[in-house]
């Protein structure tokens, strides 16, 4: 997503001139989602030329238009403390690095105010008093709902900036690994498709013109009867990055339904095949993508630490499905 709090400035052409501003700023910012827009409406930070102006406003040619995304208003308050068991990797005074299950969600949301891995982190005292009022505190990267693995958590403010400024400068290194539908031709595939929303599903990320630099390797691990597993690794960080490239390479992730790899997948397969892809969505009921490894620089000791988890048992009962 768009950083909270930044400002844009984009001066509209003469082929933009007479589009409603709000789909002129969701086609120029595609990580902007529609109610920062109108949040930003609301709050008066959404100008033309200097004015404040609603979303239904509709655009000049060479006006300058300029939003700021602001964070939203939490009406039920701070994330609270909750006593959840969590799978720690390491633990110390500044970085907790923790193997996330599939299904638990990493900061409170709308539908999401418990369970998470932030309340679980309050729960524990495992992050400083000064960033408890933040509704993300400690919270570095994230990782989608259904994805397992390795998370790392900041515990105090100096060592958020420290690992974020690795996330910046690409300096941190991450190493998923999914099974993908399909076969590559080559045993290593790099993906530099700039990442945006989805035009035709705002929910859904895609390889879109005007998005965000994004590049994902991908190595083939060992190769199935209707699949690949593949080793991914990142040099960016974007939403939904290695299943909006995927799905756009025609090889998403087995049992991803919201990018494609679900049961609609099936039509496209040798029906002699089907009863075995069946079976493989069936072995598992979220996508087959799980971050594996994760490098960084330790932000106090400068020590360089790699940190690894297998993956759990749906993938594994997977891949026993794909070998069979």
């Amino acid at each position: 997503m768009s950083s909270e709090g930044s400002t844009h400035a984009l001066t509209v052409s003469s082929e933009e001139a007479g589009e409603r501003i709000d789909r002129y700023l969701a086609s120029k910012l595609p990580d902007c989602s529609r109610a920062q827009i109108q949040r930003a409406a609301k709050a008066g930070v959404l100008t033309v030329d200097g004015v404040a102006v609603k979303v239904s406003h509709k655009v000049k040619d060479g006006q300058t238009v300029a939003v700021q995304l602001i964070r939203p208003e939490d009406p039920e308050g701070a994330p609270i403390p909750e006593q959840i068991d969590l799978d720690i990797v390491h633990e110390d005074d500044d970085i907790i690095v923790i193997n996330k299950p599939a299904g638990m969600v990493v900061h409170p949301a709308v539908g999401h105010r418990t369970g998470t891995i932030v309340n679980a982190l309050l729960g524990r005292q495992a992050i400083s008093g000064a960033e408890k009022s933040l509704q993300r505190p400690g919270i570095v990267h994230r990782l989608d709902k259904g994805t397992s693995g390795l998370l790392v958590c900041a515990r105090n403010e100096s060592a958020h900036r420290a690992l974020a400024v690795q996330l910046k400068e690409r300096t941190m290194s991450r190493i998923y690994v999914a099974v993908a539908w399909g076969h590559f031709k080559t045993e290593t595939t790099e993906f530099e498709g700039a990442i945006g929303r989805s035009v035709r599903d705002r929910k859904r990320m895609a390889v879109t013109e005007g998005g965000r630099p994004a590049k994902t390797t991908a190595t083939i691990r060992e190769r199935f009867g209707l699949a690949d597993l593949l080793e991914l690794s990142l040099e960016t960080g974007r939403t939904h990055q290695i299943r909006a490239h995927l799905t756009d390479a025609g090889h998403p992730i087995v049992s991803d339904t919201d990018y494609g790899g679900g049961a609609t997948h099936l039509k496209g397969i040798d029906p002699a095949r089907r009863l075995l892809g069946r079976a493989m969505l069936k072995a598992i009921d979220r996508p087959a993508l799980h971050a594996r490894q994760i490098r960084l620089v330790h932000p106090v000791t400068n020590e360089t630490l790699t940190f690894s988890a297998e993956p759990p048992e749906d993938f594994l009962h997977l891949l026993a499905i794909c070998r069979e």
